[in-house]
């Protein structure tokens, strides 16, 4: 501000000094007076606003924008950068590609402001095929050394996917989190989606979450926080994580692997949450028709138990058998709001005389036609056909405001770019393109 002011006290003067009449300057040295005190006054209106609104006024900017902004005056560098609430709520972006710049700056971030945060979601793009990769893991640590003594309240971590990392970099990483989050008690949401983790180190870290926080988890988010192979195990470690999701006392959301739904722990979670639970959203990856199925007994006990629960499922990866796998996790007596079906077009499935794509949406549509709200999925639309399935999908759905469906791509037409000219996403989120397409399916499915 001092910069300014003398600026324009300087080109004040210059248009005083420049008037060509000497005998008129000692009258216009009042004119100069008031030249000189009306320009200060108006370039100095920020000085006069209150701290609390010219902070209002900068939460309205990004990130980015704060750091350009700060760059203006001493006096904002320092309240920018000294000023809680403006670093509260933070989004970081990690990629493993080693020329790109959000590791840098997702790290410079993280060790100037990180002890401002207080929401912290950390999303992690791969570029390379992630089950080979190692630097997401090295990157991830990085971030995790330049966080000093965060206060967090939410940390969400999504698509760290540690398969392809050294057994070092995903033992340092479990126990840099173990470090940190003993010390987050007031920890309400704790969302790891698509880590990876081996059993050792994923469980210390689970273990530390539900043992701090207690009295204070709202949100566990942790479908696909293990790796599918010793998910199918069921290792007795996983009694641990089980014990610890029932002893939280405050929990409404739940997002966990199908795999850990034992009926058992569907029972004793009936019990233990009456009442309280909100949303369950059950991720199935790798299924198989042979894999225990949770009894429809247990999902009655535990809709009685919670009456308000809303259930989504998210389906993917190689399933074995997968529209008759599908058939048997997606009880009818659940309450099923979302359902996101991501199977891979490169597997050869076995078993699936008497079954396919159509007959699964069928069920689906007859199964869920009361609570279905949200619908996606992709399919082989060429030897799978699902026109007529979708029409009356969208048909008997009466509460479906989104559909998306996705046309797997088939590298027999692949352009000589890489592209694919055959896959395509339709994508129905509006109200009127829903209705005229259920007007659609109703005159098509009578004629």
């Amino acid at each position: 501000m001092a910069h300014l002011k003398n600026t324009i006290i300087c080109n004040v003067v210059s248009d005083f000094s420049s008037s060509s009449s000497a005998e008129g300057q000692s009258s216009q040295i009042d004119v100069l007076k008031d030249q000189l005190k009306d320009k200060i006054e108006e370039s100095c209106l920020w000085d006069q606003l209150p701290r609390e609104v010219i902070i209002h006024i900068f939460r309205y900017l990004g990130k980015s924008e704060l750091l350009r902004v700060a760059r203006v005056c001493k006096c904002w560098w320092d309240l920018i950068h000294t000023t809680s609430s403006l670093w509260r709520d933070m989004h970081l972006e990690l990629s493993c590609n080693s020329k790109s710049i959000h590791r840098k700056r997702a790290c410079w971030y993280a060790s100037q402001f990180g002890n401002h945060f207080r929401k912290l979601s950390v999303t992690c793009v791969h570029d390379n095929n992630h089950m080979v990769c190692r630097l997401m893991g090295i990157n991830f640590r990085r971030l995790l050394l330049t966080l000093h003594q965060p206060e967090l309240t939410s940390l969400k971590v999504t698509d760290l996917k540690l398969r392809g990392a050294l057994m070092c970099t995903v033992k340092s990483i479990s126990e840099i989190l173990t470090r940190m989050l003993s010390r987050l008690e007031g920890l309400q949401c704790f969302k790891m989606t698509s880590s990876l983790f081996r059993i050792d180190e994923g469980v210390k870290v689970i273990d530390t979450v539900l043992t701090v926080s207690r009295g204070t988890l709202q949100s566990l988010v942790i479908d696909g926080f293990f790796e599918a192979t010793f998910l199918a195990q069921r290792p007795a470690e996983f009694e641990r994580v089980t014990n610890g999701i029932l002893s939280l006392n405050r929990l409404t959301k739940l997002s966990i692997d199908y795999q850990l739904l034992t009926d058992s722990f569907v029972t004793a979670l009936s019990r233990s949450h009456t009442g309280q639970l909100k949303v369950l959203k059950i991720s199935a990856f790798q299924l198989s028709s042979k894999d225990d199925k949770t009894s429809r007994s247990s999902w009655l006990t535990l809709i009685e138990a919670c009456p308000t629960l809303k259930v989504a499922f998210y389906i993917e990866g190689w399933v074995l058998s997968p529209f008759v796998s599908i058939l048997d996790i997606l009880d009818p007596v659940l309450p099923v709001y979302r359902i996101w079906l991501m199977l891979r077009s490169r597997f050869n499935y076995f078993d699936m005389q008497g079954s396919s794509a159509a007959s699964v949406l069928e069920d689906i549509a007859t199964s869920f036609r009361q609570s279905l709200v949200k619908f996606e999925m992709n399919v082989d639309n060429k030897s799978d056909p699902v026109d007529a399935a979708i029409l009356k999908l969208v048909r008997k759905c009466h509460r479906l405001t989104t559909v998306k469906v996705r046309s797997l791509p088939y590298p027999t037409e692949r352009d000589q770019d890489g592209s694919n000219t055959d896959a395509g996403t339709v994508c129905l989120c509006d109200s009127s393109k829903l209705n005229a397409l259920k007007e659609i399916a109703t005159s098509s499915l009578q004629r």
